[in-house]
C-alpha cells in the first residue's frame, strides 16, 4: 500500500534528521572542548571575520566557547528538533487526508480553487492544505485532538503531549521573544512551565536531550500506530 510506504519514508526521514541534528550538537561541542585542550597545550592563533571586522585570538575564542555552546548551539539545534517534529506531524496528517479525504467532505471550496485545480485530486490537495494551514495556528493540544478525531491512533500519552506543548512553547519564545518567558508561554505550557513571566528561558543539557528523546519517541509511536491503522483500514 502506497500510504504505508509513504508513512515509513516520512518516519525514516524525520528520525534521520533528528539524529543528524543531535550529532551536530554533540560533535560541535566536542570540537569546542578540543579547542580548549589545544589552547591549554600552548597553541596560538588569531582569526578575523571579514564580514563584521571582528578579530579573536585563542584565549578570547575559548572565552566565547561557553556562550556559543550554551546559547547559540543549544538554541539552534533545539529549534531544529521542534521544526522537524512539526514537519513530521503535518506531513503525516497530509498523507492521511489525501488518502482518506472523506472527513473533509463538508468543507466549502471557493470557485477559484475549483477552476484553478487541474483535476479532482488538485481540489483535494487544496482543501487539505487549507485545513492544515488553519490547524497550524491552533495550540499543540488541538493538533492532537484533531489527529485523534481523524485517525484514532490512541497515542501519544497525555504526558508526552504536555511535554511537547512546553517544548514547542519554549521554541516559540526563543524565536519570537528573545528567550524571555511571557504569559503566552505560561498559558501554552501549563503545569510544565519552567520559569515565570519575564524570566529568561534556559536550555540546560538535560532538558535539551530529553526534548530530543521525547520528540523522537513520539515520532516513532505515531508512525507505527498510523501504519497499523492504515493496514486495518480507516474505519477500524
Amino acid at each position: 500500500m502506497a500510504l504505508l510506504d509513504d508513512i515509513q519514508a516520512l518516519r525514516d526521514r524525520t528520525l534521520a534528521g533528528l539524529d543528524a541534528s543531535h550529532d551536530y550538537y554533540t560533535y560541535t561541542k566536542r570540537v569546542w572542548r578540543l579547542l580548549q585542550q589545544v589552547v591549554g597545550e600552548g597553541r596560538r592563533f588569531r582569526f578575523r571575520n571579514l564580514t563584521t571586522g571582528s578579530t579573536v585570538d585563542e584565549r578570547s575564542l575559548v572565552g566565547r566557547s561557553r556562550l556559543y555552546i550554551s546559547e547559540f548551539l543549544a538554541a539552534s539545534t533545539f529549534q531544529q528538533f521542534v521544526s522537524q517534529f512539526e514537519d513530521f506531524f503535518f506531513d503525516l496528517l497530509r498523507l492521511w487526508l489525501v488518502s482518506y479525504p472523506g472527513s473533509l467532505k463538508r468543507k466549502q471550496v471557493d470557485l477559484a480553487t475549483v477552476l484553478d485545480a487541474p483535476d479532482k485530486q488538485g481540489i483535494v490537495l487544496a482543501v487539505v492544505d487549507k485545513q492544515l494551514n488553519e490547524l497550524k495556528y491552533e495550540r499543540l493540544q488541538s493538533w492532537f485532538e484533531y489527529l485523534e478525531t481523524l485517525v484514532k491512533l490512541g497515542c501519544p500519552t497525555a504526558g508526552d503531549i504536555e511535554r511537547l506543548a512546553e517544548i514547542k512553547a519554549s521554541r516559540d519564545i526563543l524565536v519570537h521573544n528573545q528567550g524571555i518567558a511571557n504569559k503566552a508561554y505560561l498559558a501554552k505550557s501549563g503545569s510544565r512551565a519552567r520559569c515565570n513571566d519575564g524570566e529568561k528561558l534556559e536550555l540546560p543539557e538535560q532538558y535539551h536531550r530529553e526534548s530530543w528523546e521525547t520528540i523522537r519517541r513520539v515520532v516513532e509511536e505515531l508512525a507505527a500506530a498510523a501504519q497499523a491503522k492504515a493496514e486495518r483500514g480507516p474505519s477500524s
